[in-house]
């Protein structure tokens, strides 16, 4: 991984007649965080809290993938460009989105971004990422260049690791070029009048409020919403109690923790997410609703947290499994080369946890599956009763 200094450099340069505010690093979720660096640089402060429930906060997704591999889940209301252009919208911009199959054309679009406003907000594979360490393929990954430096010709980043980071041009146009699935880049950009975004209106705050309710309780197909999570608990409690190997339950779990705990925020940091966007947007709107739905929320949070720990219970091999994983993610997100070299380490002892975890699982597998239906089950019943209490705070019936 290549780190840059904090400060300092040549790199980065306002555009004429405009300064721009000192970069923010770091960040919950990568797309509310990109968004939220590109508005505080140009004077808008708004919370990735904020950007996340304009964008029409939490949902849920189960996508199968090919049999025997475990289940894609994604845990937000729609995936880009549709959560984007309501975060955008939220915020008063109409937004743009580049997309292009030429290299040079990607090149191009990203160098007119960086001199219009002094910074890009692209898409790329987290895979060719080097500081991000990502075993798989992941198109839908978002970031903030900051620009080049002029010496070394190297690129300046904004992303979720607490630090600036460093890519090679190339590096950085290999990763906007993949064609990996899922959701290959195409070498998004987004283009925004950064500067001309104002604070949400309460009209606003409440389309985002029925936007939510409806991706849960009317749902455009069985894998999403409220069904979406009936069909997660079906499936899991099947994969883990009879219908697969020590090995497909291993994997299974792991990737669920992964997809609900570790990527982006997953299921449990986008509802923690959301209870803070209500506890924000009840400061702004006069609606006991909204005031009655902030506990509820609070325990939706609590359910998927105890769906986490549930997926891969501590004081078993499968919870040593879910350490390890945890500790290589907070060590890739402090952003420094000696905590990247003990990411590495941690990735190294994976394959035996997994051996140790593969070994556990036909004693675990009965008594886990019980806990899994009564999780998944437990999120259902708190869900299903706040996005009811979000609907009249809506506008809806």
């Amino acid at each position: 991984m290549a780190t840059a200094p904090a400060t300092g450099g040549k790199e980065r340069q306002a555009p004429p007649g405009r300064k721009l505010r000192p970069p923010l690093f770091g960040g919950a979720h990568c797309e509310t965080s990109a968004f939220r660096k590109a508005l505080h640089a140009h004077g808008l402060d708004i919370s990735e809290e904020m950007l996340l429930g304009l964008g029409g906060g939490i949902g849920f997704m189960y996508v199968p993938k090919a049999p025997g591999m475990p289940p894609f889940l994604a845990t937000r209301n729609d995936p880009f460009p549709l959560f984007t252009r309501r975060m955008a919208t939220g915020v008063g911009l109409e937004l743009d989105i580049a997309t292009t199959t030429d290299p040079h054309a990607a090149s191009d679009q990203l160098a007119a971004e960086l001199d219009a406003h002094g910074l890009a907000v692209v898409y790329a594979d987290m895979h060719y990422l080097s500081y991000l360490s990502a075993e798989h393929h992941f198109g839908g990954h978002c970031l903030v260049v900051l620009g080049a430096d002029e010496e070394s010709g190297w690129l300046r980043i904004s992303d979720r690791p607490a630090r600036p980071c460093t890519l090679a041009p190339e590096e950085l146009a290999a990763a906007r070029a993949s064609r990996h699935q899922p959701f290959p880049p195409r070498h998004a950009l987004l283009r925004a009048p950064w500067d001309q975004a104002v604070p949400p209106t309460e009209d606003r705050i409440r389309s985002a409020l029925a936007a939510a309710a409806r991706a849960g309780l009317e749902p455009a197909n069985a894998a999403l919403g409220l069904q979406g999570l009936h069909m997660l608990a079906e499936r899991l409690v099947a994969t883990v109690r009879d219908s697969a190997t020590p090995e497909a339950v291993t994997d299974t779990l792991v990737q669920a923790f992964v997809d609900l705990h570790l990527a982006g925020t997953g299921g449990d940091g986008f509802r923690s997410m959301f209870h803070a966007f209500l506890d924000e947007a009840a400061t702004l709107l006069d609606d006991p609703r909204l005031t009655d739905a902030i506990p509820l929320a609070a325990a939706d949070a609590a359910a998927w947290q105890h769906l986490i720990a549930t997926l891969l219970p501590a004081g078993t091999a499968l919870g040593d499994l879910a350490d390890a994983h945890r500790a290589r993610e907070e060590h890739i997100l402090s952003g420094t080369p000696e905590r990247h070299v003990e990411a590495s380490a941690v990735a190294a002892r994976l394959p035996a946890l997994r051996e140790e975890a593969v070994a556990a699982v036909p004693e675990l597998r009965q008594d886990l599956a019980t806990a899994l239906h009564d999780a998944v089950h437990d999120i259902i019943g708190h869900e299903t009763r706040l996005l009811h209490l979000l609907t009249p705070a809506g506008g809806g019936q």
